[in-house]
């Protein structure tokens, strides 16, 4: 279920093949904005979470995804490498 609030509100519903169980997976895409931001650059630490620097920057540990959309060459945002130079959109 997709809530009318979620940021996949308003994505793209389709079923696609899922090669790894041989069969069809309901899925959502999520377009990602167009607009041109303007942001600051972080070097991430071993210690850092997305959650707090979401905090700190942006000023709620619910918004890290915004962090996530400016940086869509980052996978998994539990898994970043200290030294990795992210990008964080100015509030």
């Amino acid at each position: 279920m997709i809530y009318t609030d979620s940021r996949y509100a308003t994505g793209i519903i389709d079923y696609k093949n899922d090669s790894r169980l041989n069969k069809n997976q309901l899925s959502v895409y999520r377009l990602f904005p167009q607009a041109k931001y303007t942001f600051l650059t972080y070097t991430w630490t071993s210690e850092d979470r997305i959650d707090l620097i979401s905090f700190e920057f942006l000023g709620s540990p619910n918004l890290w995804w915004k962090i996530m959309d400016i940086n869509p060459e980052i996978v998994n945002p539990f898994n970043i490498a200290p030294g990795t130079v992210i990008r964080i959109p100015s509030a």
